[in-house]
């Protein structure tokens, strides 16, 4: 598997058929910016496109490596460069901090390991997102993840990723023969996952109303999009200007990770 070469475009490639992705209730997509006045669709694939020197570096420097501290160093500091590469191409707008955490851990541990089993992968992940790197800067400005852990107990992208990645591995072993399978799985992750982007913006009952919606559209039998919940949906994201950011990335690393024995194919 030509994975250093392939692997990287591959996650920018679910990025962008993330953003693409249409309907997505409070998200950027192709119709509509959501709950964002400086977020849109083209800003979205110019900042995955930024990303795309940075995965490879994250390839190329895991690559047949063991998975422990040096490794974590290395790939934390491409991270953080690549963090600003997106900076940079966005003029300061956070489209894909969340996504750069997420998919950096999973290109490494898919390239240390050089393979496509999704669940050595995850479980190399989580390995590397616990162990330490001293280099990692400390700063006075606060993450959302940071400000509702400390107020909710919620741990955002950093806790999914040290737990195992549970809601990649719910979508990934949630199957169904509808014609809307992604839509249910996006519906799966609203309605399971504790985005701190939603708290952060507004409170947990907030959180914890769009997730009994969201699971009362995937538990009917009804089409997701001609759900009478999913009108609902729409119409309380939008009247509490909310935007499950941390839902969309868990979105594109799951389908980077469905799709992954693809890569290095011609």
């Amino acid at each position: 598997m030509q994975i250093k070469t392939s692997i990287a475009q591959s996650a920018v490639d679910a990025l962008k058929w993330e953003v693409n992705f249409t309907p997505k209730p409070g998200l950027v997509d192709a119709l509509s910016n959501g709950s964002h006045d400086d977020m849109d669709l083209n800003l979205f694939l110019k900042s995955a496109d930024s990303l795309l020197s940075g995965f490879q570096q994250t390839a190329e420097a895991s690559f047949d490596r063991d998975i422990d501290i040096s490794l974590r160093e290395d790939i934390g500091a491409i991270g953080r460069q690549t963090e600003a590469d997106m900076f940079q191409a966005t003029n300061g707008v956070n489209t894909h901090k969340g996504a750069i955490w997420t998919m950096s851990l999973l290109i490494s541990a898919a390239s240390a390991l050089q393979t496509n089993d999704i669940g050595q992968i995850l479980l190399s992940a989580q390995s590397l997102a616990n162990l330490p790197d001293k280099y990692v800067p400390q700063t006075a400005k606060k993450t959302h993840g940071m400000v509702t852990k400390k107020k909710y107990a919620l741990s955002g992208a950093r806790g999914e990723a040290q737990n195992g990645f549970p809601n990649i591995r719910k979508v990934l072993s949630y199957t169904n023969d509808a014609d809307d399978l992604w839509m249910r799985r996006l519906m799966l992750l609203y309605s399971n996952v504790n985005d701190t982007n939603i708290v952060y913006r507004s409170n947990l009952k907030v959180l914890q109303t769009l997730q009994k919606i969201s699971r009362e559209i995937l538990e009917s039998n009804t089409s997701v999009i001609e759900n009478s919940k999913f009108v609902e949906l729409e119409k309380f994201v939008s009247e509490y200007h909310i935007s499950p950011g941390g839902c969309a990335d868990l979105f594109a690393a799951s389908y980077f990770l469905d799709n992954l024995s693809n890569v290095g194919e011609e």
